[in-house]
């Protein structure tokens, strides 16, 4: 009877440790996207002709979609905090960045983003605003 049961014991053990390592390969497909949004409105006052004059500014509870490039294009809405920040955990492939239309802004650039599985990849999301001081 002891040798059963610690027959047993030893099996559960070796079952639960196979168990664990798939459970830990599935989560390590995914990567983080931190990041900023940021906002511009143009210069703010007289500029010389050529001159790039980008003022930019945090931008909260900025809204953006995220799409997948290839595979499953589930598109998802971000929508960043009160300091402009966001972090979500992406399953690792090619994103895009769409910034969206809202109060103040005309969107913006687009950003394509690389996701690494495990790792932290940081984007700047960007919107233009009006109206527009040139």
């Amino acid at each position: 009877m002891r040798t059963w049961i610690g027959t047993s014991l030893a099996l559960s053990v070796v079952a639960l440790a196979g168990g664990t390592p798939r459970a830990s390969s599935a989560l390590q497909t995914y990567g983080r996207l931190s990041g900023v949004t940021q906002i511009t409105y143009g210069c703010p006052g007289p500029q010389r002709e050529g001159d790039r004059c980008e003022r930019w500014s945090t931008f909260a509870r900025a809204r953006f979609h995220v799409a997948r490039l290839s595979g499953d294009p589930g598109l998802r809405t971000v929508t960043s905090d009160q300091r402009g920040r966001f972090t979500l955990a992406l399953a690792a492939g090619r994103y895009r960045l769409t910034p969206l239309r809202q109060a103040h802004t005309t969107g913006g650039t687009l950003v394509t983003v690389t996701i690494r599985a495990t790792e932290t990849t940081w984007a700047r999301v960007r919107f233009q605003g009006f109206p527009r001081m040139l």
